[in-house]
């Protein structure tokens, strides 16, 4: 059960989900962008899946953890998609509001070592991103 939510976790995060409206959906697709290609991806599963052991969750605060963070995620995947229109300023400025949401939510659930753990983790996937996207570090 832990390697389908965090493979979950994974997928969100780097694929965004459509709408459920068949129109819509294809809209959403036609303009998606992946950030990762799928061996990063599978590196970056097999990552957070040890990250995720770390902080010794229970099934159910594991289950409620990659509930969140795949809500935020999910989010964060479709900020720079084609019709946006966010400048890549924006894009990064609201990609950092979206980390702070996300933090604040796991917070509530984790305990401080945990969350320290959730933010060395996430420290590491941002530098990731800001690398596959030639961000400058500010």
């Amino acid at each position: 059960m832990r390697n389908y939510f965090t493979g979950l976790l994974l997928l969100v995060f780097i694929s965004a989900f459509g709408q459920t409206q068949k129109e819509k959906q294809q809209g959403r697709q036609n303009s998606k962008v992946e950030i990762f290609t799928s061996v990063e991806k599978d590196n970056l599963q097999a990552f957070v899946a040890e990250q995720v052991d770390k902080m010794e969750l229970s099934e159910d605060l594991r289950d409620d953890y990659f509930m969140i963070i795949g809500y935020h995620t999910n989010k964060i995947a479709r900020l720079d998609d084609k019709d946006a229109e966010l400048t890549e300023k924006e894009v990064i400025t609201k990609f950092h509001e979206m980390l702070k949401k996300l933090d604040i939510d796991v917070k509530e659930i984790l305990t401080e070592e945990q969350f320290k753990i959730h933010q060395e983790s996430f420290g590491k996937i941002v530098t990731s991103v800001y690398n596959r996207r030639g961000w400058a570090k500010e």
